[in-house]
């Protein structure tokens, strides 16, 4: 284990369990930018973890997939025997995977995609320390596309059109302006337009309740992220 830095009074203490360097400091580069977190150290995932986790304390336990799902449930497992109240987050290249699931069963409270905006991550982190973070992987109809269906039905009852609920799908993915104008190859101040129809007949204010608004009525299906991004590109972005 690298230790980075002391955390600060009342800033919440994150460890990294990854392979990789690269995610290591696309994440310290993150919560830099992210108030009221701090990167206290990493540690490889090749390794049990349990007792270095339960020495170091911290309130939040990214776990990299490790290119080993097997390993990765192991140390989600290892994380939240040895220190329960830690929110455990598993990041992932795809949600969709099968074993997510075995993740969530382990003890991850929350998956992220490796296709995750930075600044978006940072947010996402707050809400999930928070409690606000839900997953519906146990429910067999949302396999079996039901909700894709469904959030059909909610966007026209909503007065959506399908590009709105695209943009909406996306920015709930994590995109940034930027990002939705390159990959609708449109203008950034178009996007700015269909987001403020989309908060308007949402009833918010913004991305972040526009978003949390979108997953608790079905609007977006499991494992929607937008594609093209690798981890590299997240440790770019954060750079």
């Amino acid at each position: 284990m690298e230790t980075l830095h002391i955390a600060k009074d009342g800033a919440r203490r994150v460890l990294v369990v990854a392979n990789h360097s690269g995610i290591v400091y696309a994440f310290r580069r993150v919560l830099r930018q992210t108030s009221g977190f701090t990167l206290v150290g990493y540690v490889a995932g090749h390794a049990p973890v349990g007792a270095i986790v339960a020495d170091a304390r911290p309130d939040v336990v990214i776990v990299d997939d490790l290119g080993a799902p097997a390993e990765a449930v192991k140390r989600i497992t290892e994380v939240h025997s040895a220190l329960p109240a830690a929110k455990v987050v598993l990041l992932v290249p795809d949600t969709s995977l099968d074993w997510v699931e075995d993740a969530v069963r382990a003890g991850a409270h929350a998956v992220l995609s490796k296709t995750i905006d930075p600044v978006s991550a940072g947010t996402l982190l707050r809400e999930i320390v928070r409690g606000t973070i839900f997953h519906c992987l146990a429910d067999p109809t949302v396999r079996a596309g039901r909700v894709a269906q469904e959030s059909e039905a909610a966007h026209q009852s909503l007065g959506l059109t399908q590009r709105e609920l695209e943009l909406l799908r996306l920015v709930a993915s994590g995109a940034t302006n930027s990002r939705l104008a390159r990959q609708l190859f449109v203008t950034e101040q178009t996007v700015k337009f269909h987001l403020s129809n989309i908060y308007r007949k949402l009833g918010v204010a913004n991305r972040t309740q526009a978003s949390r608004f979108a997953y608790a009525h079905g609007l977006v299906p499991p494992a929607m992220a937008p594609e093209g991004d690798a981890i590299e590109d997240v440790v770019m972005k954060a750079a």
